[in-house]
């Protein structure tokens, strides 16, 4: 559960150390984001000679949070951190590889089919 100013670390290698969120999708009285929600973000801390500079705006889907996911099965599933994937268009992300685990859900909405690898 994530809510508008959050601090978030992306998991993909796209050079972006630190983003913060500034606007979630769905609704524009929408309060908290989840796993699988799509938000908007801006880049607040990059590597030297990025591509990506800093106050870029980029969209964003949420992997993880630490904040638990329960399924229809009755199983819980939560993080240590907030993580995000960096998108271009709604299926495209800048990154190449992703680092981590993440959950079925995210599967199913055909994100992942741009990564090559999964570490």
């Amino acid at each position: 559960m994530l809510q508008k100013y959050s601090i978030l670390i992306p998991c993909d290698k796209s050079g972006v150390q630190l983003v913060k969120i500034f606007h979630l999708y769905k609704g524009f009285f929408r309060k908290q984001a989840y796993i699988g929600d799509f938000v908007k973000i801006s880049v607040k801390e990059t590597r030297p000679n990025n591509w990506l500079s800093k106050k870029s705006k980029l969209k964003g889907i949420l992997i993880r949070s630490k904040k638990f996911k329960k399924r229809v099965d009755g199983s819980l599933f939560f993080f240590k951190s907030n993580n995000l994937i960096l998108l271009k268009k709604r299926t495209a992300s800048y990154g190449k590889r992703m680092i981590g685990s993440i959950l079925k859900e995210i599967f199913r909405k055909k994100i992942l089919i741009s990564f090559k690898k999964i570490l």
